[in-house]
């Protein structure tokens, strides 16, 4: 271990320390305040709801830290390891622009958009961008109104520079299909392929049945199958006419993130496995060879 990082994982140790403190002091403080509240003991209430507030605000202001400070230098030595020209922004998330949100037609409402961890790199010549992402839906029953989380997970972009004439669609059959036709405006086909099972596991959509099936060759619908189970969640793939392709697994998965219990000398491990999470999703569907091949 060379001595810049026996100072990071000291100084992480000690953040981890004071987190942990300032964790303990919310709880206290929430419990104090419902004892207070059932027991009518203003005085109480008085005394946990600025304690609760304070410590939440140092709470925050650890994590950032931890993750500007020291996490961000563990998460860029990982991420150079595997990729090129690594651009890494931890409290960054994909761009609008990017995402192209409305292009993805997904079966819900989405009011707004968070994330972090944003990455553009370089794998085997493949050019992509990454990012964790929450999409949230402000739903409301005329009495109450709450955040719904409808997604969350890694957003990967590669661009495989294979320009198609119309865009293709793919999501796995889980439900919501029905808004998700809905959702499709003019100009969308539902193909189906020769592969039969493929057919029950995704729905596709295109604008044009000769390069939806261009791209969706059988070794690509085995490609999607394998990066499927591979990604651990409910998947969503668009191929651009530009030649990229998104891929936005709802996982419930936060990369790249610290916490009190990971013992700092195994965060590098830990960063390493999840970023083998992101190039195993790109390798089981042989994107490298997609782009060589065009």
């Amino acid at each position: 271990m060379n001595d810049q990082n026996a100072y990071i994982y000291e100084e992480i140790r000690r953040l981890q320390k004071s987190k942990r403190v300032y964790q303990i002091m919310v709880g206290v403080g929430f419990v104090g305040f419902f004892i207070g509240i059932i027991s009518t003991m203003i005085p109480l209430c008085l005394l946990c709801f600025p304690l609760i507030m304070i410590a939440s605000f140092l709470l925050t202001g650890i994590q950032r830290k931890m993750k500007a400070n020291f996490g961000a230098s563990l998460v860029r030595n990982a991420l150079s390891k595997v990729f090129d020209r690594v651009e890494y922004l931890p409290f960054h998330r994909l761009p609008d622009h990017v995402m192209e949100l409305s292009e993805m037609k997904l079966p819900f409402d989405v009011d707004r958009i968070e994330g972090s961890d944003y990455t553009r790199a370089v794998y085997h010549g493949l050019e992509l961008e990454f990012s964790d992402v929450k999409l949230i839906d402000r739903r409301s029953n005329g009495k109450h109104t709450s955040n719904v989380t409808v997604f969350e997970g890694l957003w990967l972009v590669c661009d495989f520079r294979k320009p198609i004439s119309s865009g293709i669609l793919l999501r796995e059959r889980n439900g919501g299909s029905i808004r998700f036709f809905e959702k499709l405006g003019h100009g969308g086909n539902v193909i189906e392929t020769e592969n039969v099972e493929f057919n029950k596991k995704f729905l596709i959509v295109s604008e044009d049945q000769h390069d939806a099936f261009y791209v969706l060759t059988p070794h690509m619908m085995e490609y999607i199958n394998r990066m499927d189970e591979w990604g651990m969640g409910v998947s969503y793939m668009r191929f651009t006419r530009s030649g990229k392709v998104h891929i936005a697994i709802h996982s419930g998965l936060d990369f790249f993130e610290l916490d009190s219990k990971t013992d700092p000398a195994m965060l590098t491990e830990k960063f390493l496995d999840e970023v083998g999470y992101i190039t195993g999703l790109i390798d089981t569907l042989h994107l490298s060879d997609l782009q060589n091949n065009s």
